[in-house]
């Protein structure tokens, strides 16, 4: 369990610094309303979709907002997306506790180790499993790259990009509405952890991922 105070980086023009970087001002976006479909949620490099397997928790079916933490740093001016979060309620967390998948024990974890996901494409997201399921099936069933959804979900990112990050919020379903929403990932290629924030009665309120700048 930890009681990292996440949230802190989500208000308006908060100015922080930490060990590794000089004053840093952290600024929310919001960018748009996650549709879950089955209520499973997969956060994952959406373009290799490497680790993109479901939380071990399920989640109420609905549209959820995603606010992103961006980091403007002043030594080299550039802006970073520090933090995403899925706010599944307008409820502070009273706890925060690290997501797992199914084969994952937090109690194996050594000090300083973690669970998380992989980026090789300097992409992290949030989408349904359903969403997953629907793009990975689009390598498989189009003839060439340019027809995949992968494809078209580059085009959507570089659409958005501002120097330096970008992120996309696409749809794959016009029926179900299902969609990704997907961002630059901190510094880019690593394995970043995805912490669930529960409320009083132990329900989980809000996700967010960090991008361990």
């Amino acid at each position: 369990m930890n009681n990292f105070d996440f949230l802190s980086y989500f208000q308006n023009e908060q100015n922080l610094s930490n060990e590794k970087l000089n004053d840093i001002i952290f600024t929310p976006y919001k960018v748009g309303e996650l549709v879950l479909t089955s209520g499973k949620l997969v956060a994952c490099d959406p373009l290799t979709l490497a680790d993109s397997e479901p939380f071990t928790f399920n989640f109420v079916p609905d549209r959820y907002p995603v606010i992103l933490s961006i980091a403007h740093i002043q030594w080299n001016n550039s802006r970073r997306v520090a933090y995403a979060m899925l706010c599944l309620s307008e409820q502070t967390p009273v706890r925060w506790e690290m997501a797992t998948h199914p084969a994952e024990d937090l109690s194996s974890l050594q000090e300083d180790e973690f669970f998380g996901y992989g980026v090789d494409s300097g992409t992290g997201c949030f989408m349904d499993a359903d969403t997953a399921e629907i793009i990975n099936d689009s390598i498989y069933s189009k003839n060439t790259y340019q027809e995949t959804l992968i494809y078209k979900l580059n085009y959507e990112l570089e659409k958005n990009y501002i120097p330096t990050y970008d992120w996309a919020d696409m749809c794959v379903d016009h029926s179900t509405q299902a969609n990704v929403i997907a961002f630059s990932s901190g510094w880019g290629d690593g394995t970043y952890p995805t912490y669930f924030g529960f409320n009083t009665e132990n329900k989980i309120v809000k996700v967010i991922t960090d991008f361990h700048l």
